[in-house]
C-alpha cells in the first residue's frame, strides 16, 4: 500500500501576513478494512478553513464530496470524512491541503463604532485612509501618524490571536512586507481587527488573552514595510481562502461616530464604560 500526505499552508493575507506553522493538525488512521479515516484538530485560537484535496486517488472512494472543505473550530479533534476501499487490494492516494485562518460564515457587525486605537485624548494624524494612494489601493485601512513606542489601544473588544514582535526592521521597499510586527484581535461576531508596525518586543498582550476597548497592548513603531513611525489598523473579515477589509466608523465623542479624513487630527475618546463588547 502506498500513502503520500503533503501539505501547502496559505497565509492569511498575501499583502500582510503569513499564518504559525501549522495551527490545524490534520491526521489520518487507518480502518479494519484497509480505509482511512481522515481527523483534523485545531491548535490555534481561532477557527479555520481547511480544504483537501486528492490529485490522486485509486481504488479508494470517500464518503464525503471531494475536495473536502470545511470549517475548524479550536477545541478537541474532528472527524472529518472517510475514505474507504472500493475493492480488495491495493489502494493509493496522494493529497495536500490548504488553510486560512476566519469563518467566511461569520455575520459580521459592519456598524460597530470603533474607538480610535490609541489613549484618550491623544490627538494623532490619520494620514492615509481607505483606498489611499501608497500602500491601501483597494482596501480599508488607516495610518496614524505617531513616534515609535507610543501607546497604541484596542479598538474592541475580543480575543488575542496572533502576536508578532520579534522583528527590528523596516523599510520603503514591499520585500520588506513580512518583517512588520502587528498584534491581531478576533472579536464576538468573528472579524478581525490588525494592529501594525510596532517595535520590536512592543506587545503587552499575548495570544489566547482578552482585551476591551482602550485597553493599551502595545506601543507603535516603524517595522515592515512602512516609511515613516506610524499605526497601522484595519478590521476585515474571511472569505473563502483570503481575507476583506471593510469600512468602519469611529467614536469621537458620546454623540458623534464618523468616517475619518486624511490629514486630519483626532482625538482619541474612551468611554468610562468601554466600548466594545
Amino acid at each position: 500500500m502506498k500513502s503520500q500526505f503533503t501539505s501547502l499552508l496559505l497565509g492569511l493575507s498575501l499583502q500582510v501576513f503569513g499564518l504559525q506553522q501549522y495551527p490545524v493538525h490534520i491526521y489520518q488512521e487507518t480502518t479494519e478494512n484497509g480505509g482511512f479515516q481522515y481527523f483534523a484538530h485545531n491548535l490555534d485560537l481561532a477557527p479555520y478553513q481547511l480544504e483537501i484535496e486528492f490529485p490522486e486517488l485509486i481504488n479508494l472512494k470517500s464518503n464525503n464530496p471531494l475536495p473536502y472543505y470545511s470549517i475548524v473550530y479550536p477545541g478537541d479533534p474532528v472527524a472529518l470524512f472517510l475514505l474507504e476501499p472500493k475493492t480488495p487490494g491495493n489502494t493509493s492516494f496522494k493529497s495536500s491541503y490548504k488553510l486560512a485562518m476566519g469563518d467566511p460564515d461569520a455575520i459580521i457587525d459592519t456598524g460597530f463604532v470603533y474607538t480610535l486605537p490609541y489613549e484618550h485624548n491623544k490627538k494623532y494624524r490619520m494620514v492615509q485612509g481607505a483606498n489611499g494612494p501608497y500602500t491601501h489601493q483597494g482596501k480599508y485601512a488607516w495610518d496614524f501618524l505617531m513616534e515609535e513606542g507610543t501607546k497604541i489601544c484596542a479598538s474592541r473588544n475580543g480575543l488575542v490571536v496572533q502576536v508578532k514582535e520579534n522583528s527590528s526592521i523596516g523599510g520603503s521597499d514591499i520585500s520588506f512586507i513580512k518583517d512588520a510586527n502587528r498584534i491581531t484581535i478576533l472579536h464576538d461576531d468573528g472579524s478581525y481587527a490588525d494592529y501594525v508596525h510596532l517595535i520590536q518586543d512592543g506587545a503587552l498582550v499575548s495570544p489566547g488573552d482578552l482585551v476591551v476597548s482602550g485597553q493599551v497592548i502595545g506601543y507603535s513603531g516603524n517595522t515592515g514595510w512602512s516609511t515613516k513611525p506610524h499605526l497601522h489598523f484595519q478590521a476585515y473579515k474571511a472569505i473563502k481562502f483570503g481575507v476583506e477589509t471593510f469600512p468602519v466608523k469611529f467614536l469621537l465623542n458620546m454623540e458623534t461616530a464618523t468616517d475619518l479624513k486624511e490629514q486630519v487630527e483626532y482625538p482619541g475618546f474612551h468611554q468610562k464604560k468601554q466600548v466594545g463588547r
